[in-house]
């Protein structure tokens, strides 16, 4: 994958973890709003996934 995909990707999961839709909802799950829970799932999955990115994808220069 080069950079520009790597980019992209991240730049789209990084839009997909605000919790744009959100609006007037009062259901709470484990005593969380919805939007509250779903960001704190999508910020953990947006974690993994640079994670991923980073172990697979970053280059180590020679000298290091």
């Amino acid at each position: 994958m080069n950079s520009k995909k790597i980019l992209i990707v991240s730049w789209v999961a990084l839009f997909l973890t605000v919790p744009w839709w959100f609006n007037n909802i009062s259901n709470k799950w484990l005593n969380l709003p919805n939007w509250g829970l779903y960001a704190m799932v999508a910020a953990i999955i947006y974690s993994l996934l640079l994670a991923v990115i980073i172990q697979k994808f970053w280059e180590i220069s020679d000298n290091e």
